[in-house]
């Protein structure tokens, strides 16, 4: 089991620690109104089929049970997918017509597969609510026939519905918690003293921090704890002068955010301990941006350029000025398909991998721009291969993002070569080719061709790390069937997703 195979049950079932009750009917018959813990969700689109009942990915009572479990519901009507995406790894992926639905990379048959009716995507209820650990739905009576281009399923009525057991009777139960892998973050406490602000964040167990500044008049300041939980509620909290506000938030998965607001750029000074760190705020005017990273716990380490490298030079580092933001680029597109097979193109498939990496990521907490977002060139229809090139490094470059990944489609001569391959040229865009590949390889059963040095334009531009993902052979009859699978294409993603945020969270 890999490392993130055992945060996905930690998020869910942090996110649902709340004691379920048994479903209780309260609705018409056009709503299914349900109460747990006190608590109710009206589903307004609840349709009966012969595998059992269906909800809009609308829906606003599906919508808000996420929500309560910290995630998001994502309808892609152009590529034909619904995401249930949450801030840790987790991803629970249908596709419309596919009789299986993915939690993270791993298949699981689905009641039936998801359908479309008046421009709403419907999927299989009791398959999300096993996918998040709740109490499945069920019904007394026999259901109706699977659904079909005749007239839409009828709404489910008082008398379908029964009784749900108040132990989910689930034959492989996700992984269990193991918050004990996380430090704790138990409090964020801020003292005012003549001249300085102490800000005191409580800490138990071990781990690393990085914090972040911004050039004034900006004077915005925050520092990330990472591989941790916040023990508390949020926090907002005033400071006095020197400190407008402290803010504290479980900025993702496992990172929690302490953000000051500073009226003026004032010195900021970080400190960890065994127990800690001690951030003093003092009304030392600073001139310049300034980052910084260290270690708390029973290791403790402090350092004012966490990106430098041993033996780099200042001049070779490259320090991102927005180390939140990843770029993402589907190639080709518009006037340049790319390679073709049938009605199959590259620029296409690389579109909907690329959509299903960003909203990954976003769920995750991550700021994502693509170099596109439609069938389009970047630069010029019909343009010079230096200038859509260029155009696509000019998206990453212009923002100081803090990696380009870039996702294609092989192609050969013939249909013997097969598998994946992940590329990458400077010395920086190792580690990254690296995280992806082996992702790819312990994620896809694909024949992974590892990781390979190429000058290839994209990358050798973009002044951040940077990989290429070339994810199968459309030449190869094999790999082609792999492209055309939604639910293929989403693993893919997923081990993408899984490969960028590994690298993040080591360089």
């Amino acid at each position: 089991m890999n490392r993130y195979a055992v945060r996905i049950g930690s998020v869910l079932a942090l996110a649902l620690s709340f004691q379920l009750g048994v479903f209780a009917f309260a609705g018409a018959a056009e709503n299914a109104a349900y109460a747990y813990d006190g608590k109710r969700v009206v589903f307004e689109t609840l349709v009966r089929t012969g595998g059992g009942p269906a909800v809009s990915a609308d829906d606003a009572g599906l919508r808000q049970l996420v929500r309560n479990a910290g995630g998001s519901v994502t309808w892609d009507a152009d590529n034909q997918y619904i995401l249930v995406t949450f801030l840790g790894p987790t991803v629970i992926s249908f596709a419309i017509g596919d009789a299986h639905y993915l939690i993270g990379s791993v298949s699981h048959p689905a009641a039936f597969a998801p359908f479309v009716r008046d421009a709403h995507a419907f999927i299989p209820l009791n398959d999300v609510l096993h996918a998040l650990k709740l109490p499945p739905f069920s019904s007394s009576v026999a259901e109706a026939a699977p659904p079909t281009s005749s007239p839409a399923p009828a709404p489910i009525s008082t008398s379908d519905v029964g009784p749900a057991p108040t132990t989910p009777p689930f034959a492989t139960p996700m992984p269990s918690p193991q918050t004990d892998q996380l430090a704790q973050v138990t409090g964020v406490d801020a003292q005012t003293q003549p001249g300085s602000v102490t800000v005191r964040i409580g800490i138990t167990g071990n781990g690393a921090y990085e914090w972040r500044r911004l050039r004034p008049p900006d004077n915005r300041w925050w520092i990330d704890v990472h591989t941790a939980k916040l023990a508390t509620a949020p926090i907002d909290q005033t400071a006095g002068t020197l400190v407008s506000s402290v803010r504290v938030r479980q900025q993702s998965g496992d990172t929690v955010r302490v953000a000051l607001s500073l009226p003026a750029a004032e010195q900021v000074d970080v400190t960890p301990g065994s127990d800690g760190i001690t951030i003093v705020v003092s009304n030392r005017v600073i001139v310049a941006a300034a980052r910084g990273t260290g270690t708390f716990g029973s290791i403790v380490t402090a350092n004012a350029s966490p990106l430098a490298s041993p033996g780099a030079s200042p001049a070779t580092r490259y320090v991102p000025t927005n180390p939140n933001l990843i770029v993402i680029d589907p190639g080709h597109g518009g006037s340049d398909p790319g390679a073709v097979r049938g009605g199959l193109q590259e620029k296409n498939v690389a579109l909907d991998v690329a959509k299903r990496v960003r909203d990954i990521l976003v769920a995750r907490g991550w700021q994502v721009v693509m170099t596109r977002t439609d069938d389009r060139d970047v630069f010029a229809p019909n343009d010079s291969a230096h200038d859509e090139l260029q155009a696509r490094d000019d998206v990453a470059n212009s923002r100081g993002a803090r990696l380009l990944l870039s996702i294609h489609v092989n192609s050969y001569v013939n249909s013997g070569p097969h598998g994946v391959a992940t590329y990458y040229y400077k010395a920086g865009d190792m580690a990254l080719a690296q995280s992806v590949s082996r992702r790819i390889a312990s994620e896809l059963g694909i024949n992974n061709n590892g990781v390979i040095k190429d000058k290839l334009y994209v990358i050798n531009h973009a002044v951040m790390p940077a990989a290429l993902v070339e994810t199968a052979y459309i030449s190869n009859p094999d790999d082609f069937a792999l492209l055309q699978s939604s639910s293929w294409r989403q693993k893919m993603a997923q081990a993408i997703a899984d490969g960028i945020v590994d690298f993040t969270e080591s360089n």
